[in-house]
């Protein structure tokens, strides 16, 4: 839920200090609550900013996957094409002798920018950015020291860094590893100062890189990427008959690398690949918090004889290759567990008659389990983490000594107009050993907290973030690595599971039938929206009849003080993911406000064309939409009064929009310009004020500090009427 513009803001603040800020300093910087900045920073994850604590405080660093292309002549790619020694500032010879381009605003270059949200970086930005990120500008690396003796005659005389080379690219697998991980040692640092990196820099860069490769190595230890090397002691060793398999999709293996893997086992949602029956022993899967118990083997690796690792031809019958698919696919296809898949035997998906599927793996193929709703049934309570009869471990995924995994179709947040996909239920654990699912109170309380759906959405969003959220007077924080929730004021731990929501095969049959069982919840999208225009991401604008009282009901409040203006047309905003948000928002307020319902009301919001397709997507932002004044604080405005909002709209065009929102003003107080968010209604200070007014007696003027306060709910195109000629 970080709105990219605010995620670029905050990019262009850290790299214009240096790539590096203390939290306290980036907060004064930007303007934001450190609530807002601690949910921004962590809804979009250290794939963006990398929040590291030491003795001496919170520190965030710009992080990015921006690279600058290393190619001599690029035909076209997705990376920057700049001169490095141009951006370190030692290129002698100019852009026109220069055969690399020097131009960072180059069409081709601000497409790459705009892609990874950095368009409102200058060059000096940039330069912090890629110094800190892109392995490409480091010095050389000492290719003697990375062979297999690390025999470097050189030594510390060497004017090449003496650097694991795959640490420096996050992957290397050895957590223990011979070779230095160490860009700060005494010869490291003199050879990058050589090359233009200065000891910040340098030092950012080995905090990043310490990350990543702590990251890769609790990755391989928990299954999710594993590689499996395998050697032969020479050509006549490997058996006959054995198929060689490639790493999966997504895996990168440079090509001088490539004949060192022979075996690979990957592991994704609960999915064993397979691998080389006689260099590898079976695998247990894990799921979140689940741990592996069972460990592979592993052999130094050797290259073999090129030519010697050629896959052989296997059986090209359709049973083979459905097996094949399902071998390596997790998902089910819910066009055919619903009616009917058009793509049958070639779609990449599962085709399966319930929304799920146990399996267990027998060391060659995966089976299914007997019992299959049996299974599926305990597996939906999150009090069962076993079925002892038949030596089912859901902590470990492990049926006797053998792996299981579990099949299903898509989260039902990712597909909210579609029948038959997975709804997954969120719980945690109170002190008295039960399951409290999310959104639901527990006996004696008196306040719940998000619903299952909202924090579906945010751990699709990043399955290792961390978020934070506020139940009464209290602040979490949800961990979705660590499967744990945490009181931030008393540091009160609590575990949380995921489990699905359980659907028979009875229940199958009625919803394809139509009809549809009463424990399923419907959408939460209003009743009245186009069915057919919900995405799953983004928004779609569905133009209102004008013979419709929705339509009637906008026109008369734009008309009360518009009436010398025609309406051209309404448009509703569907954009599903912004409704639950608003409405999850609307739940908060309504328990902070024990139990009353909250004042809500339709509102007016002038702005340039230009940003309509932004805050239909992400919403308000006062940051990024601009501000036209911050005399009652610096939020987001809105208005009473078309007349008042007109004002702001775009002038110079002759068709003008403007917005209609639904805001939750809450309780309001008079706003002061010092404001950058409401202030304390209580003695505590725990309490706060939802909005800020013009006049706390009539307002015709609201604030709104909190974007998941409001809901863009239509736009109205209109225009001047002309003025009738009249002859006297």
């Amino acid at each position: 839920m970080s709105d990219p513009s605010v995620c670029s803001f905050l990019t262009k603040t850290l790299c214009a200090h240096g790539g590096r800020l203390a939290l306290r300093d980036l907060q004064q910087l930007v303007g934001l609550s450190a609530q807002q900045l601690e949910e921004t920073l962590s809804a979009v994850g250290p794939q963006r900013f990398l929040v590291q604590r030491d003795g001496s405080g919170v520190w965030v660093l710009a992080v990015s996957a921006v690279r600058v292309c290393v190619r001599k002549d690029c035909g076209g790619c997705e990376r920057l094409h700049l001169c490095k020694l141009h951006l370190m500032d030692k290129c002698n010879l100019g852009p026109r002798s220069c055969k690399y381009p020097h131009n960072i605003v180059s069409a081709e270059n601000k497409k790459v920018l705009k892609t990874h949200e950095l368009s409102s970086l200058d060059e000096n930005e940039l330069r912090v950015l890629l110094l800190q990120n892109d392995p490409f500008f480091l010095p050389d690396i000492c290719q003697l020291y990375n062979r297999k003796d690390s025999n470097c005659s050189q030594q510390n005389n060497c004017y090449k860094l003496h650097i694991c080379r795959h640490f420096l690219q996050g992957e290397c697998k050895f957590f223990v590893c011979k070779r230095s991980h160490n860009l700060l040692d005494t010869n490291s640092l003199k050879v990058l100062e050589t090359g233009g990196i200065d000891v910040k820099i340098a030092s950012n860069m080995q905090t990043i890189c310490n990350y990543k490769h702590m990251e890769f190595n609790k990755e391989l230890k928990k299954g999710k990427m594993l590689f499996i090397q395998s050697c032969h002691a020479g050509p006549r060793s490997h058996a006959p008959g054995k198929r060689q398999h490639q790493p999966p999709t997504g895996t990168r293996v440079k090509d001088e690398d490539r004949c060192h893997y022979t075996g690979v086992v990957s592991y994704l949602s609960g999915q064993l690949g397979t691998t080389q029956p006689h260099t590898l022993s079976p695998l247990t899967t894990g799921g979140s918090g689940e741990e592996i118990k069972k460990k592979a083997t592993t052999r130094k690796p050797e290259c073999q004889e090129e030519g010697k690792a050629k896959d052989k031809k296997g059986d090209s019958s359709a049973k083979a290759s459905k097996d094949d698919k399902e071998d390596k696919c997790d998902q089910i296809c819910v066009f055919y567990v619903w009616k009917y898949c058009k793509h049958k035997d070639k779609c990449k998906f599962v085709h399966y008659h319930l929304p799920y599927r146990w399996q267990m793996y027998d060391g060659v193929t995966w089976n299914d389990l007997s019992m299959m709703e049996e299974v599926e049934k305990a597996y939906c309570d999150p009090h069962t983490s076993s079925i002892a009869s038949k030596n089912i471990d859901f902590q470990t995924m492990t049926c006797c000594s053998s792996s299981v995994r579990r099949l299903s179709t898509p989260s039902s947040v990712t597909k909210p107009t579609f029948v038959l996909t997975t709804q997954w239920l969120w719980y945690w654990k109170n002190d008295k050993g039960q399951w409290i699912e999310y959104g639901e109170q527990a006996e004696g309380d008196s306040v719940s907290s998000p619903s299952s759906a909202v924090i579906e959405n945010l751990y699709l969003a990043d399955p290792d973030g961390t978020i934070f959220f506020q139940a009464g007077l209290y602040k979490y924080e949800l961990n979705f690595k660590e499967m744990t929730q945490t009181n931030t004021t008393y540091k009160t731990k609590r575990r949380v599971c995921r489990r699905p929501k359980f659907v028979s095969s009875e229940d199958v049959q009625k919803i394809k039938k139509g009809q549809r069982d009463s424990s399923i919840p419907n959408q939460s999208c209003p009743v009245h929206w186009d069915q057919s225009a919900l995405p799953d991401f983004g928004y779609k604008a569905v133009e209102i009849s004008d013979t419709t009282d929705e339509y009637n009901q906008i026109k008369q409040l734009f008309h009360q003080t518009m009436k010398k203006y025609s309406i051209l047309k309404i448009n509703r905003i569907q954009n599903p993911s912004l409704w639950k948000v608003f409405q999850w928002q609307k739940e908060q307020m309504k328990r902070e406000n024990g139990g009353k319902e909250v004042n809500e009301k339709l509102l007016f919001h002038g702005t340039k064309t230009s940003f309509v397709e932004s805050i239909c997507t992400h919403n308000f932002d006062w940051r990024i939409c601009g501000s036209n004044g911050t005399v009652y604080g610096k939020g987001s405005y809105f208005a009473r009064d078309a007349s008042y909002s007109h004002s702001y709209c775009e002038l110079t065009v002759k068709k003008k929009i403007m917005f209609v929102a639904r805001v939750l003003v809450g309780d309001y107080v008079n706003g002061n310009a010092a404001y950058v968010r409401p202030p304390t209604k209580s003695v505590d200070g725990l309490q706060f004020y939802d909005s800020c007014v013009d006049n706390h007696i009539n307002p015709s003027i609201f604030v709104v500090f909190e974007k998941y306060q409001i809901y863009p709910e239509f736009t109205i195109e209109y225009t001047e009427e002309e003025k009738k000629c009249i002859v006297s």
